[in-house]
């Protein structure tokens, strides 16, 4: 894990310091840079030191007589098993270092390299032959590559801020993405806040060469999450999927990504995802140095629908007989960091949870821990969000659905007046998403808001930029799954956008804030492609979320932590905004960087949300994270 950047055109070649300088916390352990001032190109590296500590291992890193150079961010899990190919076809390398084998490898099979490598990666190689610069992301967006094109040519980075800090970008506003991140709490696809900066989409590489005008650049996609296949007009699915089979997989998997020359730790939230990957590790023989779960003491969070992880977590620990330290949030301190939250995820994302990861990122590094495993991705993968469920619950209700959704209409206001806000919040969701049909219904799901509402909060001349509509990530992937039952396309749009620009992008981010690693191995490809072979009816087996996966790992988890009912890894983000951070918030939505946004809207929608004719907390985070944004990143360039 590292942070990597780059310049290819008529850029200053000095601009390489800066570069360094803005992901200097991404690579503790090392730096470095190459250049070709006659070919203009630039290559820098910040390292963290994970397998091969050795300064043969730093990079950009030379390949292949010296035609390659090469920068990555990430680790090839599989990178020994490749030894026998490309030794049998005569090519030296450093054979201890993962980063060693993508030279030879992309020499030998091109852009085909990709579909050889197990692995989280974000990497560029250049080759001095052609003068070609090739760069690549691994098939789920885990790690993050955003990039540049200016009048000088091609830049990118592992981080949006880096950018940002290059003459010439382009800064202006994209209109679309801040609509999308209102409606959503997070940007799908390529695009970002600003106009000039975008995101290497997951599962894509791209080539640049230097031709008639400048840099130009082909853009490639590598990989596409399967789906079922259509057989006579419905999808098929593999008979014989086990759960057997699924706990065998995992393990391997696991075994496979807890390779190291460091010690492991690992994230214990005693929900089902973490559980089983630090069983898995017990049962492998990676038995962690550390686990790590965040607790509250604050009455607020049962109001907002959480449940105790950390009473869990200990369960899981003491069954599995691990360390485990807990980490005490209080919510005081969590709202003063909030602002700053905007400048350390690159992109605006109202969720605090964020915080979290970091705090226990930080705590690890201090315990001389640089890799932590984490059960990210299995929600996305095994079917654990009520949008899962949801989806379900129409097909169970089939015409009764209309009548289905008038009752729980009519409910909800009820359970949420008897102290059971949360509860009828849900009921209230789940009603509007069983009266619309199938295609209406998988874009709803993804929805904080509705589009209308968020845009209300824009300024007004974007409103109607936007009024002819654009096309995003998630509308791409709902237009792609076309067909096939709506669970899997819900799951091939979590693939397409929730998973890498909101999970896992701040999962990065957090955690290289202070060094450290986090590998997520329910996003293997090969879980994914498993997975996808498997009815939804197994999936969610009598309407229970994650069943396959909680048949596979039963074995080896208390049934407690094994069956307790959802909860997210959050904060009480109402109480917070609407009590003790009321006064942050008026005034963050005051100040002179807030003028992204429509005032007279803004002011109103607040009002609503106190007097409770809406639920908004989360729209005014996500406008604060805009303001905080502006002010932390944009309005602070060079």
């Amino acid at each position: 894990m590292c942070g990597i950047a780059g310049l290819f055109g008529s850029f200053n070649p000095e601009l390489a310091g800066v570069l360094q300088a803005a992901q200097a916390h991404r690579g503790p352990d090392g730096h470095g840079v190459w250049a070709n001032p006659a070919t203009g190109i630039v290559l820098t590296h910040q390292r963290l030191s994970i397998i091969d500590l050795t300064a043969a291992a730093s990079q950009p890193m030379p390949g292949v007589d010296g035609r390659y150079q090469v920068i990555f961010n990430g680790e090839i899990y599989n990178y020994k098993t490749l030894h026998g190919d490309l030794n049998a076809r005569g090519y030296t390398y450093n054979q201890n270092s993962d980063t060693g084998v993508l030279a030879p490898l992309y020499d030998m099979l091109g852009t085909g390299m990709l579909s050889r490598l197990e692995g989280m990666f974000a990497f560029a190689i250049w080759d001095a032959e052609k003068q070609e610069l090739f760069i690549a992301r691994d098939h789920a967006g885990i790690k993050p590559l955003y990039y540049a094109r200016t009048a000088q040519g091609l830049a990118f980075a592992s981080e949006l801020k880096t950018l940002l800090k290059l003459p010439g970008v382009d800064t202006s506003p994209d209109p679309a993405a801040l609509a999308d991140y209102l409606t959503l709490l997070w940007s799908p696809g390529e695009r970002t806040p600003v106009n000039g900066i975008k995101k290497l989409r997951p599962g894509h590489c791209l080539l640049a060469r230097r031709g008639e005008g400048g840099v130009q650049v082909q853009m490639k996609r590598w990989f596409t999450p399967a789906l079922p296949n259509i057989e006579n007009g419905e999808p098929f699915y593999h008979p014989d999927r086990t759960p057997e089979q699924l706990l065998h997989l995992l393990d391997a998997v696991v075994n496979e990504q807890c390779i190291a020359d460091v010690p492991l730790g690992a994230f214990m939230s005693g929900g089902v995802d973490s559980s089983a990957v630090v069983a898995s590790m017990v049962a492998t023989g990676h038995r962690p140095a550390h686990t790590y779960c965040i607790g509250f003491n604050d009455s607020s969070m049962k109001a907002e629908g959480f449940s105790d992880d950390l009473m869990y977590a200990r369960k899981v620990a003491e069954h599995l007989k691990v360390p485990l330290t807990p980490m005490i949030v209080e919510s005081n301190n969590v709202l003063g960091r909030l602002p700053g939250l905007a400048a350390l995820l690159d992109e605006p994302t109202a969720d605090p949870a964020p915080l979290f990861v970091e705090d226990i990122s930080k705590q690890a590094r201090a315990d001389g821990i640089k890799v932590l495993m984490s059960g990210t991705g299995g929600d996305d993968i095994f079917t654990g969000y009520r949008r899962h469920l949801s989806a379900r619950l129409r097909q169970y209700a089939g015409k009764n659905a209309p009548m289905i959704s008038g009752l729980l209409k009519f409910s909800a206001p009820y359970l949420s007046k008897a102290k059971m806000g949360a509860l009828g919040r849900r009921a209230d969701q789940l009603a509007g998403l069983l009266a619309l049909d199938e295609e209406k219904f998988l874009r709803q799901a993804f929805r904080t808001n509705s589009h209308p509402a968020a845009w209300q909060l824009l300024q007004p001349e974007w409103r109607k930029q936007l009024a002819g509509g654009w096309i995003n990530a998630l509308d791409e992937a709902q237009a792609h799954s076309a067909g096939q039952d709506p669970v899997n396309r819900l799951l091939f749009m979590e693939l397409a956008g929730f998973l890498p620009d909101h999970n896992l992008n701040y999962a990065d981010k957090a955690g290289m804030a202070h060094g450290v690693e986090i590998r997520v191995p329910l996003i293997d490809k090969r879980l994914m492609n498993f997975m996808s072979d498997v009815s939804p009816s197994i999936k969610l087996h009598n309407l229970s979320l994650k069943w396959m996966f909680k048949q596979a790992v039963k074995p080896r988890l208390p049934s407690s932590v094994l069956w307790r009912k959802k909860a997210g890894f959050g904060a009480p983000v109402r109480n917070w905004l609407l009590g003790e951070g009321r006064a942050m918030v008026m005034d963050t939505l005051r100040s002179k960087d807030a003028d992204w946004l429509d005032a007279e809207n803004t002011r109103r929608w607040f009002q609503a949300t106190v007097r409770g004719e809406v639920d908004g907390a989360y729209t005014l985070l996500a406008a604060c994270f805009i303001v905080w944004w502006r002010k932390n990143l944009l309005n602070t360039t060079v």
